[in-house]
């Protein structure tokens, strides 16, 4: 099945860090499909999520290699991306993300906060790239190089 019949099928999903790092750096291989994402947000076909997580997680890069510019975009499209809802982490999300990974122990922590993020808020799928989050049961997972043609 090709990403774009996926997207046709649902209408929220939250995207994890490394997705939003794709499409903003147009990475060679992944970044069309994770544009493909950010177009049908967009465009209002989707309603997208992320979380402060992720802005945390995708400004030290820029910054320690001295590429003011790319952390401006980052933070920018995180904090006003047409259709995209930047999550904040509450202290529900927080043990709700405390029980997942009592669920899966090899979650990391930052893995189960945003899966928690997304759950809070009701996403058909979760976006990401992360190949040991399809064991995920509450959610759909999307692991993008599962769409590489």
């Amino acid at each position: 099945m090709r990403l774009s019949d996926v997207l046709e099928q649902i209408n929220t999903v939250f995207i994890d860090t490394a997705p939003i790092i794709y499409y903003i750096e147009a990475h060679p291989l992944f970044g069309s499909l994770a544009k493909e994402i950010i177009d049908a947000s967009q465009s209002g076909i989707l309603k997208s999520y992320s979380s402060v997580v992720t802005l945390a997680e995708v400004l030290p890069k820029p910054i320690q290699t001295g590429k003011k510019e790319l952390a401006i975009k980052f933070a920018e499209f995180l904090r006003n991306g047409k259709n995209l809802g930047l999550i904040e982490i509450s202290a529900d999300i927080a043990e709700k993300a405390g029980k997942l990974r009592g669920q899966y122990p090899g979650f990391k922590a930052l893995d189960a906060i945003q899966i928690s993020a997304a759950l809070t808020v009701g996403v058909d799928a979760f976006v990401t790239n992360d190949n040991k989050l399809k064991q995920l049961k509450e959610i759909k997972v999307l692991v993008l190089s599962d769409y590489l043609s």
